[in-house]
C-alpha cells in the first residue's frame, strides 16, 4: 500500500485530525515515497521544530514505513495524470504516480482520488 501524506500524518501526529482512525496494523507493507517527507516537513514547518522536521524521514521508517526513492516512471506517471487532471497539485501527482508506478492502491482521505482513472484508492478509514 502506497500512503499519501494525510496518513503519514496521522502515524506521526498524536493529536492529528485522522490519527485514532488509522491502524497501522491494517497497513499492509506500507510504503512512501521520498516526496512524502518533503511535503511533511513543508506541511508542519509553523508546528515543528527544525530538529524535528529534518529528521522526518527516520520518524517516517521508524513507524515502519518504507521510504521508496523517486524514480523517473514515478515522474512520467505523475506528469501524465498532471496533464489529464487539472486539479492535481505537484505532490498529488508524485503520489499518484508513485502508487501507479509501483502498482499498490493509495491509500489517502483525498477526494480527488477517487476520480482518476486507474488509481486503486482506499480510504484509511475504511480498513
Amino acid at each position: 500500500m502506497y500512503l499519501d501524506t494525510d496518513v503519514i500524518l496521522a502515524l506521526l501526529k498524536v493529536d492529528d485530525w485522522l490519527a485514532s482512525q488509522v491502524d497501522p496494523a491494517t497497513l499492509a507493507e506500507p510504503k512512501t515515497s521520498v516526496a512524502t517527507a518533503i511535503e511533511v516537513q513543508y506541511v508542519m514547518e509553523d508546528e515543528w521544530n527544525r530538529d524535528r522536521l529534518s529528521t522526518v524521514h527516520d520518524a517516517i521508517v521508524d513507524e515502519g514505513v518504507d521510504l521508496v526513492p523517486l524514480t523517473t516512471d514515478m515522474m512520467d506517471e505523475a506528469g501524465s495524470l498532471r496533464r489529464s487532471y487539472g486539479r492535481i497539485n505537484v505532490f498529488d501527482g508524485v503520489h499518484l504516480g508513485a502508487a501507479k508506478a509501483y502498482n499498490e492502491p493509495i491509500v489517502s482521505t483525498d477526494t480527488l482520488y477517487p476520480e482518476i482513472d486507474g488509481v486503486n484508492h482506499i480510504d484509511p478509514r475504511d480498513l
